[in-house]
């Protein structure tokens, strides 16, 4: 995946899938994708794909409904990234999507995923450009989409990737798929 050279780190963020319901007894956690969510994946992976957007590094949230929708992204092929599971992406808020940002320093991870949920991943995205919130509106003013992706350049890495300089690069739907 090529990152622009004015970025030390590009960041792809992705709010998973639509989800079923929970069944009775059935945890949040364990809540599966249902048939629009996994169409919802594919159209996501063929934008990976048209694109180029392949990242060298994943987090992704343990909950079942973002591990199915990492699951569709990556069997469209090609090279499958590194991947971490975290449950801090679906029991903590912002920060920890933030500190999983500010924790990326090796220089050869270029760019990175992070697959999770609303409202921290859309409030993870306000904070990454929070100094140009003129972008962050206009592309997100109607909220994260499910299967939504944000693409985010981050001119620095550690704590200055969150810093809140990010410059904003593209908010993807399935609908643009």
């Amino acid at each position: 995946m090529s990152t622009p050279s004015s970025a030390a780190l590009r960041v792809f963020l992705v709010r998973h899938a639509h989800a079923a319901w929970a069944m009775p007894g059935m945890r949040d956690f364990d809540r599966p994708l249902d048939d629009r969510g996994r169409e919802e994946a594919e159209r996501l992976a063929a934008t990976l794909i048209v694109n180029g957007f392949e990242p060298d590094l994943v987090f992704c949230s343990n909950a079942r409904r973002c591990v199915e929708t990492l699951e569709v992204l990556n069997a469209r092929g090609g090279r499958v990234p590194a991947v971490e599971y975290s449950d801090a992406l679906y029991a903590a808020g912002q920060e920890a999507y933030l500190g999983l940002i500010a924790s990326v320093r090796d220089e050869s991870v270029r760019s990175i995923m992070i697959v999770g949920h609303n409202p921290m991943i859309e409030d993870a995205a306000a904070a990454l450009v929070h100094k140009d919130p003129a972008a962050f509106l206009q592309a997100l003013g109607g909220g994260f989409p499910t299967a939504g992706l944000m693409i985010a350049d981050c001119p620095e890495r550690g704590a200055g990737a969150i810093n809140g300089g990010a410059r904003f690069v593209a908010l993807l739907s399935p609908v643009d798929a």
